[in-house]
């Protein structure tokens, strides 16, 4: 996609760059159309997103309204009784109009989400201890 054609699918809407060539308005563009069809990121802000603990049932997420999907490619599914371990950052996605919870299987009824906190500098501790 250019400006151009961003602007373009923007045009009943406020679209502007701020800084640099204004190529983010590009992604602003697709963040807003994805998001509109319910498919985008992670939710930060999500009812009590907040007050779920570290480990947590299946189903007390699907009473949240957040329902854990497997990412295994052997088909297993999240029973209501089995754990969830947020690893303390629990960031359902926007999939299909719904918030999704990827997880995948670490033992018997227990899954773990994907994803966690990233911490401030990127990589570099990763390069790090990688390079040690």
């Amino acid at each position: 996609m250019t400006q151009k054609d961003a602007l373009e699918a923007t045009r009943t809407v406020h679209l502007s760059g701020h800084g640099g060539t204004h190529d983010g308005i590009i992604g602003a563009a697709a963040a807003v159309g994805l998001t509109a069809h319910g498919w985008s990121g992670r939710f930060i802000e999500f009812g009590k997103l907040r007050d779920v603990p570290e480990r947590v049932r299946v189903s007390e997420l699907r009473r949240l309204n957040i329902l854990p999907v497997s990412l295994d490619r052997d088909g297993q599914v999240p029973a209501p009784e089995d754990l969830v371990y947020t690893k303390g950052w629990l960031r359902p996605r926007l999939w299909g109009n719904r918030p999704i919870l990827p997880v995948i299987p670490r033992g018997e009824g227990v899954w773990e989400s994907l994803g966690d906190k990233r911490r401030k500098g990127g990589n570099s501790e990763k390069l790090r201890l990688l390079s040690a």
